[in-house]
């Protein structure tokens, strides 16, 4: 089977676009955790303490697995990618 990168490059661009119009308010109620997002990127399909525990989860919501984007969210005081926390030094 080949890969239709035109199709590819659509959803993704898609997924990114949709994930980036999610409030931060809304992932504050999974800060600690690891969240599966949903295939299109609008909402958290799946939410645990770690990324083992997802699969199950997404199945019994109606998910497959493969379809989602798995990724940890910082907690309060972590730090985030890079060492970064968005505060000025």
């Amino acid at each position: 089977m080949s890969l239709d990168i035109p199709a590819y490059m659509a959803a993704t661009r898609l997924f990114l676009a949709n994930r980036a119009a999610v409030a931060v308010e809304e992932l504050a109620k999974y800060a600690g955790q690891w969240v599966a997002w949903s295939p299109d990127g609008t909402h958290v399909a799946a939410s645990a303490s770690g990324p083992e525990l997802l699969d199950a989860l997404l199945v019994a919501n109606g998910y497959d697995p493969a379809e989602c984007v798995v990724e940890g969210l910082p907690g309060d005081g972590e730090p985030t990618l890079g060492g970064l926390d968005g505060s000025a030094a």
